[in-house]
């Protein structure tokens, strides 16, 4: 049998099982206590595909694209939030997302456009990849949201997608009821319904949220984003704070719909974008720089590598590091739902290559076929450390001399 029937068949086959029986919960409202509420079923729909026609889509929320907190997220706009009393309230619709990981051309005289040119890349050769996928709010991945230690927080999550969903808190302690999983702490939220999570924050540190109802599809999808809690008080001073969630695909050409049954991707995107799309990073030389780094990929780990500095390991999903157990590096393994914060001071002027390691991860649209020179793409980008002028002698810091 060929592979491609083999697919076919069996995917006929686990639609016929996962489908046959369709029951499931009710929503319910915020006030909660969602597991006395899950016998409560009704019929499942059937899924329609990318996008449900009959769910019209909602625009962004007011506060998405305003920045409530101090960190940055390449690419990703952030999500503010109102005030319900003490309590601050930020509003998440998941939805259906057509999702460009690659854009257009890099500007002529652009890093990108003189990396090509040095590869031989001709004008014209970049070919822009757009995707139908899943996110939060028209983005992918979800906005940012941030917080701070001791606060109460409200998230209202309406569901547009053709399917239940729910959201996880991935991290995050909180009460059973809030976790998110959905046939387990909550009915799953329908097609069209409005669920309601508050908590109190607990931790600071980094997390993520992302669904946990049939997540390999939903969180392949793109279902997911950062949710990063400060500390209420102390900390280390940060001068630039970096978000970067790593990500996976496998799309065919011709088609912007994921397969995400492979476990063998060909496109590899830094917070949605793939390079040359992806956003660099520019901070002043001696900067205290802090850069986040999340992985909801479905498969594979990604080492990521910076030229030009070393760095610490201050932070897991966990929380932080105690400074006693932080580690020195320039490249850290971030494994499928870790998180990994990395600090250093950015003594080094000039434009450093930052890239996962596992080089394939650094091409765009694999294919079975002889590579010549490959332009860079995927898990690709640099850290521009700017100095405070264009005739500054280079000077390591063990040399002295150094601010």
């Amino acid at each position: 049998m060929k592979r491609r029937d083999f697919l076919q068949n069996s995917f006929l086959a686990f639609g016929a099982l996962a489908f046959a029986d369709k029951a499931s919960a009710s929503a319910v409202s915020r006030q909660g206590h969602a597991a006395a509420h899950i016998q409560k079923t009704h019929a499942m729909p059937d899924p329609v595909g990318w996008a449900d026609p009959v769910l019209q889509l909602s625009p962004p929320p007011p506060l998405m694209g305003r920045q409530m907190g101090r960190v940055i997220t390449p690419n990703v706009r952030p999500l503010g939030y109102e005030l319900a009393g003490r309590i601050k309230v930020y509003k998440l619709v998941v939805q259906p997302v057509e999702h460009f990981l690659l854009g257009d051309e890099p500007p002529a005289g652009s890093i990108w456009a003189n990396v090509h040119q040095a590869k031989g890349i001709m004008h014209h050769e970049h070919l822009s990849k757009k995707a139908r996928v899943w996110g939060f709010n028209g983005s992918m991945p979800g906005p940012t949201i941030e917080s701070y230690e001791g606060d109460r927080v409200r998230i209202v999550v309406k569901n547009e997608l053709p399917e239940p969903t729910t959201i996880h808190w991935h991290g995050i302690e909180l009460p059973h009821a809030m976790d998110g999983v959905g046939g387990v702490t909550q009915p799953p939220i329908q097609p069209g319904e409005t669920f309601v999570y508050e908590f109190t924050l607990y931790q600071h540190g980094t997390f993520m949220y992302h669904s946990s109802f049939n997540e390999k599809k939903q969180v392949g999808m793109g279902v997911g984003g950062f949710f990063i809690v400060h500390p209420k008080s102390g900390g280390e001073k940060i001068d630039r704070d970096f978000a970067i969630m790593l990500q996976e695909w496998k799309l065919l050409p011709g088609n912007q719909n994921p397969d995400i049954t492979s476990t063998e991707p060909n496109w590899f995107t830094f917070n949605g974008k793939s390079a040359p799309s992806t956003d660099i990073l520019t901070v002043n030389q001696w900067d205290r720089v802090r850069i986040r780094f999340a992985n909801l990929s479905n498969h594979n780990s990604h080492p990521i590598h910076l030229h030009g500095v070393t760095w610490k390991v201050v932070g897991t999903e966990g929380g932080p590091v105690p400074p006693s157990a932080q580690w020195p590096g320039n490249t850290v393994d971030v494994p499928p739902g870790t998180i990994r914060d990395v600090a250093f001071t950015a003594w080094n002027p000039g434009l450093w290559h930052f890239h996962c390691h596992k080089l394939h991860h650094t091409v765009n649209a694999h294919a079975d076929a002889p590579m010549g020179v490959m332009p860079m793409g995927g898990m690709t980008s640099f850290l521009h450390v700017v100095p405070p002028g264009k005739n500054a002698l280079w000077r390591h810091p063990k040399q002295g001399g150094g601010q």
